[in-house]
């Protein structure tokens, strides 16, 4: 099937809430570690259930900015993922703190909790607000980035499509390029500023929430770093 052909229905959030809740107190009265373990592919299959139905929606609107439908369900998943993220944490937590964790570990590897870990580090509740300006405030540059039309070498074409001339053999070519890309960063410069200006202030303003000084710890957290953090990559620099 190719991608064009996959149906869209926007997915019950309501009753996926509610059946994540009951996956989460099915983990926490688990009399066993294979109670927990079957918790655990029943949220599996829940999450790519709802998952699947939300990728398509956000690529679709990725593709064409200006459909108007997929561009509501955009605003929709913006609102969405924060609350989800907000539902399957506590549902990590749960199997991060239960009493049979040494059989899950021999089970689903240790691996598994260093990125529960991570991922309890990187969340809180009371930053969903801010989570969801975040997505609106990167949705408003993918707008502005996809809305591109440049004239180059008799063509009108998007941002993306000069990526080949970008890599032409001929560097007169790959100098108009680069040149006709950045006169729409030029162009869109006051936009783009206070795009990042929000931005910066908002994952600033989380990051602090949750108890750190800047974003930097908090976004090697969101990258799910798991073997390296800061120090490294300045070593590594």
């Amino acid at each position: 099937m190719k991608f064009s052909e996959m149906p869209y229905v926007r997915p019950d959030m309501q009753a996926a809430f509610k059946e994540m809740d009951g996956l989460t107190a099915r983990v926490k009265s688990a009399a066993s570690a294979g109670e927990v373990l079957a918790a655990y592919k029943e949220m599996d299959a829940l999450m790519s259930k709802v998952d699947t139905p939300l990728s398509i929606a956000s690529i679709r609107h990725t593709v064409n900015t200006t459909d108007q439908f997929y561009a509501g369900e955009d605003e929709f998943i913006n609102e969405q993922y924060p609350l989800i993220a907000e539902k399957t944490q506590a549902f990590s937590r749960a199997v991060y703190d239960s009493p049979f964790r040494e059989e899950l570990v021999k089970e689903m590897g240790s691996l598994l909790f260093k990125n529960i870990e991570l991922d309890l580090k990187s969340f809180s509740p009371e930053i969903i607000p801010l989570m969801q300006e975040e997505n609106k405030l990167c949705t408003e540059y993918q707008k502005l980035y996809a809305s591109a039309r440049l004239e180059f070498m008799g063509k009108t074409v998007t941002i993306a499509q000069l990526g080949p001339y970008k890599q032409d053999p001929d560097r007169a070519v790959r100098k108009a390029a680069i040149e006709a890309e950045g006169s729409f960063f030029d162009q869109h410069q006051a936009e783009l500023d206070e795009i990042y200006d929000k931005l910066v202030k908002n994952r600033t303003a989380q990051a602090r929430e949750l108890g750190y000084e800047n974003y930097v710890e908090l976004g090697y957290y969101r990258m799910n770093r798991n073997c390296y953090g800061r120090k490294e990559v300045e070593n590594f620099r």
